[in-house]
């Protein structure tokens, strides 16, 4: 899993403050579908291990619109939702792209396991502690708060990606009031046009 230097450039802002701050765990997602979530996922896995120089994990844990998987190919592999029910071990499951420092684990059966803060720990303190950074790609909180709400619990940093412009105010405002979190999660401005993971357009950095 690579990608050219003027891609990972597009995410190097917002992947200097994750540096910056020390995060090693993180997660993305964003009140609806659509807001870019995968692609800014994917590009600051890219950034990131370019710019620690230590591996990072990306890990699909989409159970809604697990695109990243889909665009890898490997719907039929197995992945997290495997890891979760004990039914494989993360040799099987995380995908190792040499000479990259990016791997990836892939969702799996979407039909599987669902994701409880017990388990999600466990695998962050046992199969994810090679890694130097882990960063989480999620559903929309709208749809799909229980998915995300025990992955916000557990890692550094929470980002809510917003598609500037197109994001309805109430529907921000409802999807934050569901993440009640210690700390208050940063958000992203997205202000590329279009949607999914095949437009990687001009994202800004996180901010506050």
């Amino acid at each position: 899993m690579s990608a050219p230097a003027s891609l990972m450039a597009t995410f190097d802002g917002l992947a200097s403050r994750v540096d910056a701050m020390g995060f090693r765990t993180i997660g993305f997602t964003s009140a609806l579908l659509g807001e870019g979530v995968s692609t800014l996922a994917l590009g600051t896995a890219l950034s990131l291990a370019a710019m620690r120089r230590g591996s990072v994990l990306l890990v699909d844990a989409n159970w809604i619109h697990p695109s990243l998987t889909r665009d890898a190919r490997l719907e039929s592999s197995v992945g997290l939702a495997e890891l979760l029910a004990d039914r494989a071990d993360a040799a099987a499951c995380i995908r190792r792209y040499a000479p990259s420092r990016v791997a990836f684990l892939p969702l799996g059966d979407g039909m599987g396991a669902r994701p409880t803060l017990r388990g999600l720990a466990s695998f962050v303190a046992k199969e994810a502690v090679s890694f130097e950074t882990v960063i989480v790609d999620l559903p929309p909180v709208l749809a799909g708060e229980t998915f995300v709400l025990p992955w916000a619990a557990l890692v550094d940093q929470l980002f809510v990606v917003l598609r500037e412009g197109a994001t309805p105010l109430p529907l921000i405002q409802q999807a934050l009031g569901k993440l009640s979190l210690a700390a208050p999660p940063y958000i992203v401005l997205n202000r590329a046009r279009g949607s999914s993971v095949d437009v990687p357009a001009a994202l800004l950095a996180a901010r506050a």
